[in-house]
């Protein structure tokens, strides 16, 4: 858990919350972030690797299927 720099929406003072605070929608509805506190979390975002599609590798041999018991070829 960390603090954060905010400022209040209704005065435009600036205070320090805790971090968690800005994940939930009632309690960050007074405050906004610094614009500092903005970059920061841009940044962060940016840097992080987004989830891609891992394609596996396939057998250099080719598989020959075998018919199933009674197919006709």
């Amino acid at each position: 858990m960390g603090f954060i720099n905010v400022y209040s929406r209704a005065t435009g003072e600036k205070h320090r919350v805790p971090k968690h605070f800005m994940d939930h929608p009632t309690l960050k509805k007074p405050f906004r972030l610094t614009p500092k506190q903005r970059a920061t979390d841009d940044a962060a975002a940016e840097s992080a690797t987004p989830a891609t599609d891992v394609a596996t590798a396939t057998s250099a041999t080719p598989t020959t299927e075998t018919p199933a018991a009674g197919a006709k070829e």
